[in-house]
């Protein structure tokens, strides 16, 4: 489990760590019925479907968030960034990204209640 994180500076950047070296403590920092949108995919509902998302559906195979801005207000939070990786078709994708964050806290911690991720790239 993740020490107890308190601010969005805190939590999204070590989302962004996490999902890049591939550490399943990533899921830790997620609210269980987590809601994430992503173009080309339905919509994933709850810690079973985002869990089997990154296991099976997620077309990255590697790469690296940069954070070029985070924005946020009380518990929403707006990212812009670059992203570079490896596709599993073996391509590379350079491209930017948007993200957008609710956040809940329970028991101190926040967590990410939903994400909606938009790419500069429909193959991502």
């Amino acid at each position: 489990m993740t020490a107890s994180i308190n601010t969005a500076e805190e939590l999204i950047p070590r989302y962004y760590d996490c999902v890049d070296r591939q550490d399943p403590a990533m899921f830790d920092l997620f609210h269980p019925s987590i809601r994430y949108k992503r173009p080309g995919y339905p919509l994933i509902q709850g810690m079973a479907e985002f869990r089997e998302f990154y296991a099976t559906r997620r077309v990255i195979v590697e790469g690296r968030h940069v954070v070029d801005a985070l924005f946020h207000s009380d518990r929403q939070v707006a990212v812009e960034g670059r992203f570079t990786g490896i596709l599993r078709d073996g391509s590379r994708a350079d491209l930017t990204f948007s993200d957008f964050f609710d956040l809940v806290e329970e028991a101190g911690t926040v967590l990410i209640a939903s994400r909606r991720t938009y790419f500069d790239d429909t193959r991502v």
